[in-house]
């Protein structure tokens, strides 16, 4: 399953946003933890308005509370090797005082984000340089992975000018030279800033210079309170709808966290819809439409035949499927048809 990791330094409040996405509580002193986590979806609220399900079920991405960069022997080793299985990263940034104290004395959220971005640059130049090593000091003229020497060059070239791995322009041919090695700055990153309440809304010089930052290597940046996000979590609905709206907020941040992290990792929802249940589920982008049914159910794509789709806002456009088949606008697809987000999806079988 693809996992989406957080990460940062001690006291960022990684692991408060980890609990307010997944509603779990790590044990104290455990230093990861993972859980499912739910993505907002006004789709599927829509669709649970118009079908009047008995049950009702959002996207869901797996998440892992990664452990901290802490100083010390061994300590960047085990941080590395946490991230390691995560395929996007939420890193998320201090920049509020808080009653606890800062492990390096002071806050400072460009030197924090430098700090773990350094520590995975230097984890790849690393990684580059050793297969260099050991394919250079081969006896061998032509030994084995003398082929990669150009692109392995390339690669230390760049990490070198301090650019992530995912900004790195790569042939087909050069991607299959460099299969089996995983870069950590080839993730995928979220930037999670934290802040005071009273910084909400506002764009001090350092946060400015931080967005300006991740959209240079290709990264998207979200601010908000975690503890705020904390205190609205405890609300009744209509409770969190005044509170938001005194804040000027329009959603909780951590909504907009599930979702971006679902784009990092490269999903899409498509859906199920009937008066049992309203479910959104997720696919890889490029997914086919027996990669769906194997996703509801792995005898769905054993026995799959044809599936029928239609789109969401044709549907609610319309506002009933007979409507949309009517206008002509329902299709039904073979097994190689590529799904949409927003697809919803009925799938005909026979096992």
């Amino acid at each position: 399953m693809l996992t989406c990791g957080i990460v940062g330094l001690p006291q960022s409040g990684k692991t408060t946003l980890f609990t307010l996405l997944t509603n779990y509580t790590p044990p104290e002193g455990k230093p990861s933890a993972i859980a499912m986590a739910n993505v907002p979806d006004s789709r599927v609220d829509r669709l649970s308005a118009m079908y009047q399900p008995r049950k009702t079920v959002y996207g869901q991405i797996q998440v892992t509370d990664l452990a901290g960069l802490s100083e010390g022997t061994g300590k960047s080793a085990a941080f590395l090797d946490s991230i390691r299985p995560a395929q996007a990263l939420i890193h998320v940034i201090r920049a509020f005082e808080g009653d606890y104290p800062h492990p390096l004395g002071s806050i400072d959220p460009i030197r924090d984000f430098n700090i773990v971005n350094h520590e995975l640059l230097l984890a790849d130049m690393a990684l580059v340089e050793t297969r260099l090593d050991r394919i250079k000091s081969s006896s061998k003229t032509k030994g084995p992975g003398k082929e990669q020497l150009p692109v392995l060059e390339k690669c230390m070239e760049h990490l070198l000018d301090e650019k992530p791995m995912s900004l790195l322009p790569l042939t087909e041919e050069e991607q299959q030279q460099l299969q089996g090695l995983i870069f950590f700055t080839d993730k995928p990153q979220l930037l999670v800033v934290n802040l005071d309440e009273a910084d909400l809304g506002t764009t001090p010089q350092w946060l400015d210079k931080l967005m300006t930052i991740s959209q240079e290597k290709g990264w998207r940046l979200l601010t908000l309170s975690a503890q705020i996000e904390k205190e609205i979590s405890q609300l009744s609905t209509e409770e969190q709808k005044v509170f938001l709206e005194e804040l000027n907020i329009l959603e909780p941040g951590t909504a907009l966290v599930a979702r971006e992290a679902y784009t990092l990792l490269g999903l899409i929802a498509f859906f199920t819809v009937g008066i049992d249940e309203v479910r959104a589920w997720a696919l890889k982008q490029g997914g086919t439409a027996v990669d769906a049914a194997g996703t509801i159910h792995s005898d769905l794509a054993r026995g799959f035949i044809r599936a029928d789709v239609l789109s969401y806002e044709d549907l609610i456009q319309l506002g009933s499927e007979a409507a949309v088949k009517e206008k002509g606008l329902a299709q039904l697809v073979g097994k190689d048809y590529i799904v949409q987000d927003g697809d919803i999806v009925h799938i005909r079988f026979n096992v």
